[in-house]
């Protein structure tokens, strides 16, 4: 009697082992399981998201005449409703050494907000610094011509600006290649030296203006453009700078300036941006009217010119 109940004792005790090794075994598996499940849903969700994002560059908000707070937010809104992340960069943040790491900065989109120039005796397109110009300064890239000086209209000051060479041989890394990239400058596409450049650093298409424009002109235009690209049913590059032109020939600038895409090739013609999200402000508004309906109250301003040097080196020997 007593050995039998030793006996169930120590078999009753074997059991609640055992049932307690294998519900540790289940919990063990069971925590397992959903560390697993969480990396994989961070590792697919980074995958679906990463890169999801768009880049305002301001430069020309280093002048108080040229900053539109209200455009860069109401940019900003848009974007963010798309599924895109943000980053805004100021004025004086844009330097020769921040365009050489445009790509890493930009998205999907990259709104350009820079002064844009012609280069003197030339056909490249130069994007303006917020960086004064120094003499001595970035020798290397001002022998091969990557770079020069500018100045803006009614302003005494020299600024650095990049040009296409620069782009080309100077900056690092590569743009995302669904990247649309807008260039809001005047002249920005008069050649498309540069939109080249651009598209050469894996850009997929880049947007900009055949003559001058002014701030408040380039200004409506791109929150258009915007709202164009990222419809609910989104429109074709082709077709949004289309709709767009008409509007421009229908309240014609004083310049002439048109806005057009580069590469013009089937493909990016038809190009839709991807969103991350469904986006209409209201369903059933007609996109081109949307917010203040900016056409209608757009303030004409005289751009006046800004000029860029042959080269930097000319432009030291010119002073």
């Amino acid at each position: 009697m007593h050995l039998d109940q030793i006996h169930v004792v120590s078999k009753v005790t074997v059991q609640q082992q055992l049932q307690a090794l294998a519900k540790s075994t289940y919990i063990v598996f069971a925590a397992i399981s959903i560390i697993l499940a969480s990396v994989l849903t961070v590792f697919l969700f980074t995958q679906t998201v990463e890169g999801w994002s768009a880049t305002i560059v301001d430069q020309l908000s280093i002048k108080p005449e040229f900053t539109n707070e209200s455009f860069s937010e109401d940019c900003t809104l848009l974007l963010n409703a798309s599924g895109f992340d943000i980053e805004y960069y100021r004025g004086e943040e844009v330097t020769v050494n921040f365009y050489k790491t445009l790509p890493s900065r930009s998205g999907k989109i990259l709104l350009l907000r820079a002064h844009s120039a012609v280069r003197d005796n030339t056909d490249w397109v130069d994007l303006f610094t917020s960086e004064l110009f120094r003499e001595g300064m970035y020798i290397d890239l001002a022998s091969t011509r990557q770079i020069s000086r500018a100045q803006m209209s009614n302003d005494n000051k020299w600024y650095f600006s990049v040009g296409p060479t620069f782009v080309t041989d100077s900056v690092s890394g590569r743009f995302d290649p669904e990247c649309v990239i807008v260039l809001m400058g005047c002249n920005s596409l008069n050649t498309t030296t540069m939109a080249e450049a651009l598209v050469s650093r894996g850009a997929k298409a880049v947007i900009g203006w055949t003559s001058w424009v002014s701030a408040d002109y380039t200004d409506a235009f791109t929150w258009q453009l915007l709202n164009l690209l990222l419809a609910e049913t989104p429109h074709t590059i082709r077709n949004a700078i289309r709709q767009l032109n008409n509007k421009i020939a229908e309240k014609p600038n004083p310049w002439n300036s048109t806005l057009v895409y580069y590469p013009k090739s089937l493909e990016v013609g038809g190009f839709k941006i991807p969103t991350n999200l469904s986006t209409s402000p209201e369903p059933g508004v007609d996109s081109l009217n949307l917010g203040i309906k900016v056409m209608e109250v757009i303030r004409l301003r005289s751009p006046g010119r800004s000029v860029t040097e042959s080269s930097l080196l000319d432009a030291q020997r010119s002073r």
